[in-house]
């Protein structure tokens, strides 16, 4: 049974891991951006496996909305803010 082009779109997307390009899709940012992060480690759930990077959707999905729901520090007056990040 052959799968026509939107079923298979489809069961990629249901599947547990995501690859590097159904991530930007998710996600809305280039491919470029995605292996930025998965390089420096900040995308929950990523993992390569014989040299291709996996992506547990579950884990992903649950990291950023705990990243989504942490307060913001918010500085109180007075406070000095540095501009390069040297103090």
């Amino acid at each position: 049974m052959e799968f026509r082009r939107s079923e298979e779109k489809e069961r990629r997307m249901t599947s547990q891991f995501l690859s590097p390009s159904e991530v930007s899709s998710l996600l809305r940012i280039c491919l470029k951006q995605v292996y930025k992060l998965l390089n420096k480690g900040e995308l929950p759930g990523s993992f390569k496996l014989g040299g291709i990077w996996m992506i547990d959707r579950d884990i992903l999905m649950d990291g950023l909305k705990a990243k989504a729901q942490r307060p913001k520090p918010i500085s109180k007056p007075g406070d000095r803010m540095s501009r390069h990040g040297l103090d």
